[in-house]
């Protein structure tokens, strides 16, 4: 009974001892941690401020050679071009057109597949960007065909409003694809089906034989007419093949589209001459 007692003792002495050193180390030492941290606090504060304060006193040196770090990427279709911002300069691009992942033609072919005119390469090319490749290289049967287009967005491939109100030429997100007669409904050409058969030979391709992807080709190109509609099947006043107005288009850019100036100069590209002074050698040849 006595050990028990005195352990219990013992015990309510140590609480004891331990409550007052408790005390003892507020008393005396706790205001100095306190402190510390305040001081701790003030600092980080201090460094904050100065960092803001800074940021706004930058010379207009400083701010150019800090932006120009910064780079920006521009996607042409062939290759993304990377180039350094600088606000306001003149010569940026000002827009990305972005890939087109809806087309299931770009995946062989390509996103810029015209190089067998070169003097037309760059003019059919820069329509590729906003007008599908089966708009021109589809001619639908009659039994087939509905005169309707509409536009879908290049990264989503949904179908969406006409951007020529809100975006101007050129910068457009979208393209122009042409709609069909398919068992008594209408439906996009590049319907879902067609896509998934493309896409699936393009992963086999390599395991199939050349007589199996010749089928398979022939089949992916069935709808693709041998030969394409031409420039002045759009750019003209009677029937222009595009509804214009129906997907978009204002009346004075209908008009310019339309316009005889530009079939002429389509037509006329093709014969221009280079001045023999810039074709080294011809000179001395004719001698």
């Amino acid at each position: 009974m006595k050990n028990f007692l005195f352990k219990l003792y013992m015990l309510g002495f140590m609480v004891l001892v331990v409550f007052f050193m408790v005390i003892i180390w507020k008393v005396t030492f706790a205001h100095i941690l306190h402190e510390y941290h305040g001081r701790q606090q003030v600092e980080e504060i201090s460094k904050i401020k100065e960092e803001q304060t800074k940021k706004v006193e930058k010379t207009t040196f400083e701010k150019i050679i800090l932006e120009s770090d910064e780079k920006v990427k521009h996607y042409l279709g062939y290759r993304i071009l990377e180039e350094v911002r600088i606000k306001g300069h003149f010569h940026h691009i000002g827009f990305d057109i972005g890939p087109d992942k809806r087309s299931y033609c770009i995946k062989c072919h390509g996103d810029m597949p015209h190089d067998a005119v070169k003097e037309l390469r760059a003019f059919l090319n820069m329509h590729a960007f906003f007008v599908s490749c089966e708009t021109c290289h589809v001619r639908l049967e009659e039994s087939a065909r509905t005169d309707v287009y509409k536009w879908y967005d290049r990264t989503t491939g949904d179908i969406v409003a006409s951007p020529v109100m809100k975006s101007s030429p050129g910068s457009f997100k979208a393209k122009i694809v042409p709609f069909e007669k398919s068992n008594g409904a209408i439906q996009r050409v590049d319907s879902q089906e067609r896509i998934d058969f493309a896409y699936e030979f393009k992963d086999r391709e390599k395991t199939l034989t050349e007589a199996q992807k010749s089928r398979a080709k022939k089949l992916i190109h069935k709808i693709v007419a041998k030969q394409p509609y031409l420039c002045e099947d759009c750019h003209q006043q009677e029937q222009p093949l595009l509804p214009l107005e129906a997907i978009g288009y204002p009346k004075e850019r209908i008009d310019s589209i339309t316009s005889s100036e530009v079939v002429g100069m389509i037509k006329n590209y093709t014969k221009f001459y280079m001045p023999k002074m810039l074709q080294p050698g011809e000179n001395n040849e004719n001698k």
